[in-house]
């Protein structure tokens, strides 16, 4: 089965209610009630996504990375924004919002990892390289 993987398109979607912060405050509880669930219903996607993501070639993680990191610098500059906002009223939006930041993070990260051609050499390196330095196996070094 092949799944359609759209991280861009749930992103950018949140991104527009993250953005539209400034702009609720005169209708706050109504907002709120709308935005909160539009982040937790994109996280929900995204976190599984996640397990699809296992699945990618290089290409398409590339691909998908391209696309991702041209969003990463604007999702940095909500979360400043959003970062010194204080107040009991705002708790619900920041802690969806900073889960939301969170699972961007896990997935941009995985993304990288996939689209490097050497990740799984990378990744056996120290299990290996105690084998490879153990006396038991000295005789391969004169190779």
């Amino acid at each position: 089965m092949v799944h359609q993987l759209n991280y861009s398109r749930d992103i950018l979607e949140t991104f527009g209610v993250l953005s539209s912060f400034n702009l609720a405050e005169a209708f706050w509880e109504n907002y709120e009630s709308f935005a909160v669930q539009k982040i937790k219903n994109a996280n929900l996607k995204l976190r599984g996504a996640l397990f699809y993501i296992k699945g990618l070639s290089h290409k398409q993680a590339e691909k998908e990375l391209q696309t991702l990191s041209q969003i990463m610098p604007v999702i940095e500059k909500v979360r400043n924004m959003l970062e010194p906002v204080k107040g009991k009223e705002f708790k619900n939006f920041k802690d969806a919002s900073e889960e939301f930041f969170e699972t961007v993070d896990v997935l941009y990260e995985s993304l990288i990892e996939i689209a490097d051609v050497h990740s799984s050499y990378k990744s056996s390196i120290p299990v290996l390289k105690a084998d490879w330095d153990s006396d038991a196996d000295a005789h391969w070094d004169n190779y």
